[in-house]
């Protein structure tokens, strides 16, 4: 425990000194925006090698407001999330992130820009194998490091006899779950949607959502960025913007 409290405080006084602001932001001319590029319909890589995704474009309507470009920094979800926000490698980070007591302790979020649910990703056609409250004995369920999808299996499945099996890398849990060298694979319910239009047939959601969750965008602690932030979110929101952008990337059709 008393670790843990040096090493939290420590985060907090690297964070305070390295707090990325407004002014900064402008006066370099650039948000640095970092993200790891494997959530669709989130964040990814296009096919011409371009990022793309719901927060890509909602980093960049927040770039645009400050007046300055959008610089894409790609980063592992392990590393993302304190690390790169709190040593001051970027400026913003957004990678389907969930708000948490926890992260708050570290780093500022934004208000909530949308709504999800940590789900069961099973291969497809195979669903009835696998459900949740029931039958998590034994099981081998995939999460990847660092997420709240760790967080809850720990606390919730873990206890109930479920085996637990860490990724870093999303795509590497994707394919255990293809070849069925695990039961499950925890992820946020969009990327099930996305699954199943891309790929039809290969991937499906079971039982219910483990916990259901908010994302923000993370800044440095108590960085006037927050508040440029939620302008931009509240622009969005008004002018229908938000909606048409739900529409293009996540809402089912």
């Amino acid at each position: 425990m008393k670790r843990s409290l040096l090493l939290l405080s420590a985060l907090l006084t690297v964070s305070s000194a390295l707090a990325s602001s407004v002014a900064d932001v402008k006066k370099k001319g650039v948000l640095v925006l970092g993200t790891d590029p494997t959530f669709q319909p989130f964040e990814f890589k296009g096919a011409d090698g371009s990022f793309q995704g719901f927060d890509i474009e909602i980093a960049r309507a927040v770039a645009k407001d400050l007046g300055v470009k959008l610089q894409i920094s790609p980063v592992g979800f392990g590393a993302l999330m304190p690390q790169s926000v709190t040593s001051g490698r970027v400026d913003i980070a957004m990678s389907a992130i969930t708000i948490t007591p926890e992260r708050a302790k570290i780093v500022s979020f934004s208000a909530p820009y949308y709504r999800s649910a940590q789900v069961f990703i099973v291969k497809g056609g195979n669903p009835g194998k696998f459900a949740w409250p029931a039958n998590v004995k034994g099981k081998v369920i995939g999460v990847q490091a660092n997420t709240t999808g760790q967080f809850a299996a720990n606390d919730t499945l873990k206890p109930k006899g479920a085996v637990i099996k860490v990724y870093d890398d999303f795509a590497a849990g994707l394919a255990d779950v293809q070849s069925g060298r695990i039961a499950a694979l925890l992820g946020d319910a969009p990327t099930v949607t996305s699954l199943q239009k891309r790929l039809p047939g290969q991937f499906a959601q079971a039982g219910k959502e483990l916990v259901s969750e908010d994302y923000g965008m993370v800044f440095s602690k108590g960085s006037d960025l927050v508040a440029a932030a939620n302008r931009t979110l509240a622009r969005l929101r008004s002018s229908g913007e938000y909606q048409n952008l739900l529409e293009k990337w996540i809402a089912q059709k």
